[in-house]
């Protein structure tokens, strides 16, 4: 199961009536007209390859500004996410080694946003965002049994964003399902169905959240995940993540798609509180819901 943690020192890297009146053939037009917008948009953004390892990235030094989907291939042994963030004012790796040493808030220089989120080994995770020209980092965030973060071991890649030719457009592709994170919540804009569905994720609260998506073992909740993180991740886990998004600053917003079958689900935040420093699940941001 996923431990991923930000703490304080790794954080441094780190329509109502009208609506109702439509018919259902003009519902079922909407869905279609959405889900071909979708799929045109799709084919219309660069993709750039992510591979993960024990404990590197593999991925290349140079993508295109604007529009991008990060594909994450876990090719590890252990759990992955990719952690997307900005480097600004100039700032490198070594400005990044150095800010981890200490323990007070992130640098105002450091900007989360987002990247493809957690999956078990030999599976895959993508997300898509509207990147800006300027330097940036993969980080992997989560830890195994030895809790050490995979970022201290090295799990870390610098790449620059760059305009040209290539580059997408400058706006999210069309979602069918919208979530809302809050202090501390997880806000859907509709209940689920089975199938492939793409998620735009929008960070509402005053600090960085994540969505980790996970798909629960029959008869378990996210508290169950909860607890088998605290007691050091031991036995068979009771649930599989299957994606999401990664850390988000305010306002930051992404998306990412999923194939859901019938069953039972989580959406958990595993970063820590700025106040109190306790993971945001704690403070109740975590959701059992039902697909199907």
């Amino acid at each position: 199961m996923r431990g991923t943690c930000y703490t304080a020192g790794v954080a441094l890297l780190a329509a109502g009536a009208l609506g109702g009146c439509q018919s259902r053939d003009s519902d079922t037009a909407t869905r279609d007209s959405t889900a071909a917008g979708a799929q045109t948009a799709a084919a219309n953004t660069p993709t750039v390859n992510v591979t993960a390892k024990d404990f590197a990235f593999e991925a290349p030094a140079r993508v295109p500004a604007g529009r991008i989907t990060m594909q994450l291939v876990n090719n590890g042994t252990e759990l992955h996410h990719a952690q997307l963030v900005r480097l600004e004012e100039g700032k490198t790796l070594a400005d990044l080694s150095q800010a981890m040493k200490s323990h007070g808030p992130p640098p105002a220089w450091l900007k989360f946003v987002g990247g493809p989120n957690a999956v078990p080994p030999g599976k895959n995770s993508n997300a898509t965002a509207v990147l800006e020209p300027g330097r940036y980092a993969y980080l992997c965030f989560v830890w195994g049994a030895d809790k050490v973060m995979h970022v201290a071991k090295g799990m870390v890649r610098e790449f620059e964003v760059v305009d040209s030719a290539s580059s997408g457009a400058s706006e999210l592709p069309a979602a069918d399902i919208t979530i809302d994170l809050r202090d501390y919540d997880f806000q859907l804009s509709q209940p689920l169905t089975p199938g492939r569905k793409t998620f735009l994720v929008t960070n509402s609260g005053p600090q960085p959240h994540e969505l980790a998506l996970i798909k629960l073992a029959p008869g378990k909740t996210v508290e169950d995940i909860a607890r088998y993180i605290e007691g050091g991740m031991k036995g068979a886990p009771p649930g599989e993540p299957i994606g999401g998004v990664v850390g988000l600053d305010k306002g930051a917003r992404g998306t990412f798609s999923a194939e859901l079958e019938a069953g039972n689900y989580g959406l958990m935040c595993f970063i820590p509180d700025a106040k109190d420093g306790k993971l945001h699940l704690e403070h109740g941001m975590m959701k059992t819901f039902k697909v199907g």
